[in-house]
């Protein structure tokens, strides 16, 4: 398996593992904003797929940073009456699939034939970055909200 199918592999796998975690989140917020993520894996996928079909492809800038920043600046002054339902260690786990996803998109972006095409993995890594960035404000969040690891929601 080439490292772009590899890519398409982990979009799809990311997508599953998000939906998951968003409906034992217990919090809406953190719904929304794991649905947001999906979205985001769907249009990667989506992008690898028609690439690996052999079409030009642009992916449009993600609204999931500035849509989860005011998510969570309204949550922030909620803290103490957030209800997790869902597993703290998993967002650690997400982060790291998030980085290593970021690092793998950064290296076919320098292996890239074209310019579109080194933008195209640009973009994914930049959205994964975000994604990471996000997911550590949500455990600090919860951190900070006196949760300890624990749920039901399991990495990949």
């Amino acid at each position: 398996m080439d490292s772009r199918d590899m890519a398409l592999r982990k979009e799809g796998d990311t997508r599953g593992y998000y939906e998951r975690c968003g409906a034992e989140a217990g919090i809406a917020g953190f719904t929304t904003i794991f649905r947001m993520f999906t979205e985001d894996e769907t249009r990667h996928a989506d992008a690898l797929r028609a690439l690996l079909n052999g079409a030009r492809v642009e992916l449009p800038v993600s609204k999931t940073l500035a849509g989860a920043r005011t998510i969570l600046r309204r949550l922030a002054v909620q803290q103490g009456s957030l209800s997790f339902t869902g597993d703290l260690a998993s967002y650690q786990s997400a982060m790291q699939f998030e980085a290593v996803s970021a690092r793998a998109c950064g290296k076919l972006a320098q292996e890239a034939p074209s310019g579109w095409e080194r933008e195209l993995f640009l973009r994914i890594a930049a959205d994964d970055e975000i994604h990471f960035t996000l997911l550590e404000e949500m455990r600090e969040l919860l951190q900070v909200n006196g949760e300890e690891p624990g749920g039901v929601c399991d990495a990949g």
